[in-house]
């Protein structure tokens, strides 16, 4: 679980690499989940970068999946609250299960279809009357996770606990980190869902898509450069958040005396 979230981590800090880079080299954004694993195939020793990879998200998939089933550190009975919260693990266990998948193919020399799911979803759903109107409420959900993230940033309630080996000074600044990447997160979250809401107000499947979609069009936009190195930034923050907190978390236990923070 801790090599799962450092790999989360490290995932996170190449895609604002990526998209940085990018910038700077005044060149199209080509940056998300999907266009680092494309890159990372071409890279001198990618095919092992990519297994280390996959097998590293494999283990953030495993502590989803024990949250999803016992949620250690809950001690009151099970509520909507929990339930919904549960749903959530499991959609993020299977994306990084997707994402662990499609790096494994990559690292055998397999093909990969990258096409965007969220993109072939709207489309399907556009073929019915009621689709736009599906799309809007999916839109305004993912909306209302980013403004979850942002606000359990800026709370604290999403910074996990450390053991007491980190020093109390770095433990300052590695929260304080993590409330910037884990903001630059929700952020992200944000524009999905905005672009998801845009998507079904112009019945354009185009619009929708996920975080490679949001930097595409982005990039576009007045100013849009600016908004990407930011979220790039955070990224690389989040990053870092989650390889201290992948050998410095402390993981909660089943049943014990407080609840423990989510990440």
């Amino acid at each position: 679980m801790r090599l799962g979230h450092g790999t989360k981590g490290a995932f996170y800090g190449l895609i604002g690499l990526f998209a940085l880079n990018d910038i700077i080299h005044d060149q199209p954004i080509v940056a998300g989940s999907e266009a680092v694993l494309a890159d990372l195939e071409r890279w001198p020793l990618g095919s092992g970068i990519l297994g280390l990879l996959a097998f590293g998200l494999l283990g953030y998939v495993l502590w989803r999946s024990i949250q999803a089933s016992i949620d250690p550190g809950q001690t009151e009975a099970l509520n909507i609250r929990q339930v919904l919260q549960r749903c959530g693990y499991v959609v993020s266990g299977l994306t990084y299960l997707g994402l662990a998948r499609s790096a494994a193919k990559l690292s055998l020399n397999l093909v990969v279809d990258f096409d965007d799911t969220i993109e072939g979803l709207a489309s399907v759903l556009f073929e019915r009357e009621v689709g736009p109107w599906m799309l809007l409420g999916a839109g305004f959900g993912v909306m209302a996770v980013g403004c979850l993230y942002i606000y359990g940033a800026a709370s604290g309630g999403y910074i996990n606990d450390f053991h007491r080996d980190l020093s109390r000074p770095i433990r300052r600044w590695v929260i304080v980190i993590g409330k910037v990447g884990i903001t630059a997160r929700g952020v992200g979250f944000v524009l999905i869902g905005a672009y998801l809401i845009k998507a079904a107000y112009l019945v354009d499947d185009k619009s929708a898509g996920g975080l490679g979609n949001v930097f595409d069009e982005l990039d576009e936009e007045f100013l849009g450069e600016y908004w990407l190195g930011a979220i790039a930034f955070g990224f690389l923050a989040y990053a870092v958040y989650m390889i201290v907190a992948a050998c410095y978390r402390q993981f909660p236990t089943l049943n014990p005396p407080a609840a423990a923070k989510n990440d």
